[in-house]
């Protein structure tokens, strides 16, 4: 395996800029969110228009608890997302690492968590769109944790462990809502869970890589799914040889890391300033923790 004609050592000055940005994303997270723990937004927002969904026959109690239900997930992604970030701001840190295999993975975990909420805190939808959103992705997962509870033989299926099925179809009924009998892409009132691939490359449109919005996921998803370029990018060729045979080095290349790290600062931004334009916050220090970030991304020293 050739050594690559422009190998870029790591830069333990840039990494550590990195990682405080990274460590950062769940003060910015909370500094909005504190405030207003259930997302419900300022007066005449469109998180607070949302809140006063009606549906004939329907009583008020229910619209009100299915849009905070759906904030609620959307939050709990976004959330998670900060939790990744920061494990990825410990994995570039950390004296021992040696490839950028964890560093991808954790990337690849993150970016799929955030387009999830993107998708959910979509603006311009209505609060029927927004909920048929949020049960569709929930009835899809009860549809997998009872599949995984079956083959495992669990006594008490997905008790204690996840809604069932049924209870998601009590719910869209409760709202007026249709579903459909599709067990792998089941949809409600015409909204369908969609595919990680594409759903990644659109939340992608929306960050400073729109231009390679198609190559995010494949990047990220080829070491999750084991393949062999992918593992095979962390090593490199020694120069020595054992039997005939090269001996290779682990090594990272920083063009591999602080893209990768990268991509999941603008996934939470980009998902964040969704929800600061549903709820009607300022600007500001979204803005300011954005700002910095982008210049640095657009300095890489390759």
């Amino acid at each position: 395996m050739p050594i690559p004609a422009v190998f870029v050592p790591v830069d333990p000055t840039r990494l550590e800029r990195l990682a405080r940005y990274l460590h950062n994303a769940a003060r910015v997270e909370a500094g909005y969110t504190e405030h207003d723990p259930t997302w419900a937004g300022s007066p005449g927002s469109q998180a607070d228009r949302d809140r006063r969904w009606a549906e004939p026959g329907v009583p008020p109690s229910k619209t009100m608890r299915a849009v905070e239900t759906t904030y609620a997930a959307a939050r709990l992604g976004l959330i998670a997302v900060t939790d990744h970030a920061a494990s990825l701001a410990r994995l570039i840190t950390d004296p021992e690492l040696n490839g950028c295999l964890a560093v991808e993975a954790v990337a690849h975990s993150a970016v799929e968590t955030a387009a999830r909420s993107w998708w959910l805190v979509e603006p311009g939808l209505t609060p029927r769109e927004r909920a048929s959103r949020f049960l569709a992705d929930q009835l899809f997962s009860a549809y997998q944790a009872e599949e995984l509870a079956h083959r495992m033989k669990w006594p008490n299926g997905v008790v204690g462990i996840s809604p069932e099925a049924d209870e998601i179809k009590a719910k869209c009924d409760e709202l007026g809502l249709k579903y459909d009998a599709n067990r792998s892409t089941p949809a409600v009132n015409g909204q369908s869970r969609p595919g990680s691939t594409s759903l990644v490359a659109a939340l992608m449109r929306d960050t400073i890589y729109s231009a390679s919005h198609p190559l995010v996921y494949a990047l990220t998803s080829a070491t999750t799914h084991g393949t062999h370029f992918a593992l095979m990018r962390a090593f490199v060729d020694s120069g020595d040889k054992h039997d005939g045979e090269p001996i290779l080095d682990r090594r990272l290349d920083h063009r591999q890391i602080e893209p990768v790290c990268g991509v999941v600062l603008e996934a939470f931004v980009a998902t964040l300033r969704r929800v600061v334009r549903l709820a009607g916050w300022g600007w500001t220090t979204v803005d300011g923790y954005q700002s910095p970030i982008l210049n640095f991304l657009y300095t890489m020293p390759y």
